[in-house]
């Protein structure tokens, strides 16, 4: 599925998602949209702030990501799988294991344009942009996201805590690389 729209992007995901291998399924389209980041940015919304929810139901949620400059967010979890493609700059992802109710840190993933990460539903991550320039990236979340109970840490990998937005840029720090 080369990038025709978002509206097309949305629709093949949401089938891709009923599929046999949601995961794969989803991948494939995210690596065919992302294959021209420069369409895809042609095509995006206009929006204020981090990020946009561009669609979400019970089979999926499509954000659009905007991490600001040389920033780094707490670990968290989605409690579902994320499909991430990158569209402009890089996201480094900070992968933890758990702890009881710690994390702990594992190993980094490092993405950028064109490239894609497929995060699964039980795994714990954080996203840095270690650049002067804001990154964006498409997250399309297996389930409705925006409703969906989820934890986060604090930086340090301290005891887990429900998720909120507050809490979330209340950990958000600059990037120490």
């Amino acid at each position: 599925m080369a990038w025709t729209s978002m509206d097309t992007f949305v629709d093949a995901c949401r089938t891709a998602a009923t599929s046999a291998d949601p995961a794969e399924a989803v991948r494939a389209v995210m690596i065919e949209a992302v294959a021209d980041p420069a369409r895809v940015v042609a095509d995006l919304p206009d929006f204020e702030g981090e990020d946009v929810v561009v669609a979400h139901d019970d089979a999926v949620a499509v954000y659009v990501v905007r991490q600001s400059p040389d920033t780094a967010g707490p670990p968290h979890d989605h409690r579902m799988t994320a499909v991430v493609g990158m569209i402009e700059g890089v996201e480094i992802h900070r992968l933890f294991r758990r702890q009881g109710e710690r994390v702990a840190f594992d190993r980094e993933a490092r993405i950028g344009p064109g490239e894609v990460i497929v995060l699964g539903p039980d795994e714990v991550h954080a996203i840095a942009n270690p650049d002067r320039h804001p990154s964006l990236g498409l997250h399309v979340y297996l389930g409705d996201i925006v409703t969906g109970e989820r934890a986060l840490w604090a930086p340090d990998g301290g005891e887990q805590q429900p998720f909120t937005v507050e809490a979330y840029d209340r950990y958000v720090t600059r990037y120490g690389g």
